[in-house]
């Protein structure tokens, strides 16, 4: 059994953050702005935006046998390369979670021999527990940073009161989502200015998005300060409208 007193450990050291957002908006651009190196596991073929970064490594993910490649792939970093890095970078579990389905729906057509298939009900059961193991998998390495990519999505949520609003969300299959969200220090939401081009990350939840923020006290963070856990400055999410 290993025990460890709370004085020990640093909040803004082997930390996991899910950052989310519309496609195309600066997710994978966020990995620049890590400390030390980094491994990005590139799922949606977007790392072109990295080009020239001499501490960013990418490895691509099979994105035709997610089920089974993507244990082999976790495996191999853990074993043979996670000395290497101070952070791993998974881009994008919405892609992964539409890859998945794919392979499960190409099973379901060869069995079948139809022209089209479709992922069998116990599919969906089977991913709520494979995307919850395999992020709590890379969650356990120790030493290293790990920060997750997630398209945005949005649901109905119920107040107590009865009222109905949509909140904004990362794009995680809704049997899944909380769980995710669950296992992360950091959820933020990454907006942009139109009229700055501006980027930031909400760290503020309200009824209109989910985000967290259990390391530090800041409520919203410039894109290039994210990462700097315990800042003394404190953004606005008016910068980004500056």
């Amino acid at each position: 059994m290993e025990v460890v007193n709370a004085s020990q450990i640093s909040k803004g050291k082997d930390f996991s953050v899910l950052i989310y957002a519309q496609p195309g908006t600066g997710k994978t651009t966020t990995a620049k702005y890590l400390p030390g190196k980094t491994l990005v596991i590139d799922v949606d073929r977007t790392t072109n935006v990295l080009s020239g970064l001499d501490n960013i490594d990418i490895v691509y993910l099979d994105t035709i046998h997610p089920a089974l490649k993507t244990k082999e792939l976790l495996k191999d970093i853990h074993d043979n390369y996670i000395d290497k890095y101070d952070n791993i970078f998974f881009d994008n579990l919405s892609e992964f979670e539409q890859s998945w389905f794919g392979e499960k729906a190409n099973e379901s057509k060869t069995k079948s021999g139809k022209d089209m298939g479709t992922p069998q009900q116990g599919d969906y059961n089977q991913y709520t527990y494979y995307l919850h193991d395999m992020i709590q998998y890379i969650n356990s390495w120790k030493n290293i940073n790990k920060i997750y990519t997630a398209w945005e999505g949005n649901r109905e949520i119920i107040s107590p009161e009865g009222q109905s609003f949509t909140q904004l969300i990362p794009d995680i299959r809704e049997k899944s989502v909380n769980k995710i969200m669950g296992l992360m220090n950091v959820v933020a939401r990454l907006v942009i200015s139109d009229e700055t081009k501006k980027r930031g990350y909400l760290l503020a939840p309200t009824p209109a998005y989910y985000v967290k923020n259990q390391i530090d006290d800041r409520t919203f963070a410039m894109q290039e300060d994210l990462f700097n856990w315990g800042s003394s400055e404190q953004a606005s999410d008016s910068d980004v409208r500056s």
